[in-house]
């Protein structure tokens, strides 16, 4: 058990999931000095911030919580937004993470300096911490594609991440650019109360069907009464998800598997065949994000709806143009286009030793030892970094995983009594090799273009197996992969 008499200050950026478990655990620990410095006025991170109609999460929820903080009494198997940030305000409350918050605080710099780092923060303050944890996650700027005459425009335009609330749709001629995950919930929602709606895809998704539906009265009583049985429902999903795992790693009969139970939920909702072709992917189920909904082919095919798969050409002052010539008029223009993965570094600048900015340690491949730290930048770590996200399960399971570690880093520390701890350039180089060489063999590294490839072909992004392999990695730190110094 280490030494605490020396209290390190550890400051952790963001209060979603992330920020919530890693406080929680550092506390646990032992440790006090903890600041959770947050840019808005509220915690949940991506449930606070997206609030598009039919926001909700593809996990079922009995998954999509902390295993220590269970919540038996979800409405639906899978949740809306509101009722998960409902959690995450519940959670913050229920272990008092409140008190360590100091909410308006938008990290615009940090730099490692004399063994400590200096945060300053768009409001012109300045702290200065031992530790700096970023917990903003991997998914968290909006992207707004690089389209030709977007800003002539008349009209309005918003991203599905920055819903705007006060732009009444009822009557409207509106265009979404987009059809991935957020765009299938939200299409349902509106559809009814526009005038026409146009709806542009690039590429078809492969979309299951989605067994949604809420908790009876009587379950939901027998799950708050009977923790067993809720841990039992928790490990059932759990297990049901794991096993997809060789779907990703080119399991033929795996994949043949979900290619006809998707192929016969497309050919049982949409009858047309040209509309159904235009749906079909071409690419290998699994390389892009699996999709999931009951709603979204029945949307596409209402009389007002036009699904464009001709390409964009330019946005217009009064709508869009595609690839043949011909434009559509329209009031509202929805970007339904994703985010910008791990892209903190152009957000923040972030100085380690000897004055390396992370910016240019990501010039060479976007990295991280055990997805955690990274070389030259002493008592940094990143939640939810590079080859942390899961194709196939919950992103809680990671979260947890990921906290843990951290603070056994932290913990090696202190007993040592020393100042810094930073990943050593041979161990995350061999292990971000190992990583990488495993993805060669998972559906990702096929040709179809994804968020998950950078430019250059190379998977950042995803873990290469399932959570048990992941957890494996990170459940006891190595001291021999790191530096520590006084």
């Amino acid at each position: 058990m280490p030494n605490y008499s020396k209290q390190p200050i550890i400051a952790i950026i963001g209060a979603g999931f992330s920020g919530m478990c890693m406080a929680i655990k550092l506390r646990e620990a032992g440790y006090q000095h903890i600041e959770i410095y947050e840019k808005a006025d509220n915690v949940g991170g991506t449930w606070r911030e997206n609030t598009y109609p039919g926001v909700a999460c593809d996990v079922p929820s009995h998954l999509y919580s902390f295993s220590f903080a269970p919540k038996p009494d979800w409405s639906r198997v899978y949740s809306p937004g509101a009722e998960i940030q409902a959690y995450c305000e519940m959670v913050a409350d229920d272990y008092d993470l409140k008190s360590l918050i100091q909410y308006g605080c938008e990290l615009v710099k940090a730099v490692f300096k004399s063994g400590k780092w200096i945060l300053s923060f768009a409001d012109d303050r300045e702290v200065i911490v031992d530790y700096f944890i970023g917990c903003i996650g991997g998914l968290h700027i909006p992207n707004y594609p690089d389209i030709k005459g977007a800003e002539s425009f008349k009209g309005q335009s918003f991203h599905s991440a920055e819903w705007d609330h006060g732009n009444d749709l009822e009557g409207k001629k509106v265009a979404v650019i987009g059809t991935a995950a957020s765009a299938l919930q939200f299409i349902p929602e509106v559809v009814d109360k526009v005038a026409q709606l146009n709806i542009y895809q690039r590429t078809p998704n492969w979309i299951m069907p989605r067994a949604e539906g809420a908790y009876s009265e009587i379950t939901k009583w027998l799950l708050v009464r009977m923790p067993l049985l809720a841990k039992i429902l928790r490990l059932g999903i759990y297990l049901l998800h794991e096993i997809r795992v060789p779907l990703f790693r080119g399991n033929r009969f795996f994949a043949k598997r979900a290619e006809k139970m998707a192929q016969n939920h497309l050919a049982t909702q949409v009858q047309d065949e040209a509309l159904r072709a235009k749906l079909t992917p071409s690419y290998p189920i699994g390389c892009k994000r699996i999709l999931a909904s009951d709603r979204y082919f029945p949307a596409l095919q209402q009389s007002h709806v036009s699904l464009v798969t001709e390409g964009i050409k330019e946005i217009t002052p009064n709508g869009i143009t595609d690839i043949k010539g011909r434009e559509r008029a329209v009031d509202v223009i929805i970007y339904a286009t994703g985010f910008k993965p791990f892209d903190v570094a152009s957000q923040t600048v972030i100085v380690g030793r000897d004055n390396q900015t992370l910016s240019d340690y990501m010039k060479d491949g976007i990295r991280a030892h055990r997805t955690v730290s990274m070389p030259g930048f002493p008592n940094y770590f990143t939640m939810l970094g590079p080859n942390s996200g899961l194709g196939h399960n919950s992103i809680i399971l990671i979260i947890e995983a990921q906290a843990k570690y951290i603070v056994q880093a932290v913990d090696h520390a202190v007993a040592r009594g020393a100042s810094a701890v930073e990943a050593k350039v041979d161990a995350t180089d061999a292990f971000n090799d190992k990583l990488q060489a495993e993805l060669k063999d998972t559906v990702w590294a096929g040709n179809c273009k994804s968020w998950y490839q950078d430019e250059k072909g190379r998977i950042f992004t995803l873990w290469p197996r399932g959570t048990i392999n992941f957890r494996g990695s990170l459940r006891k730190f190595d001291p021999a992969e790191y530096v520590f110094n006084s």
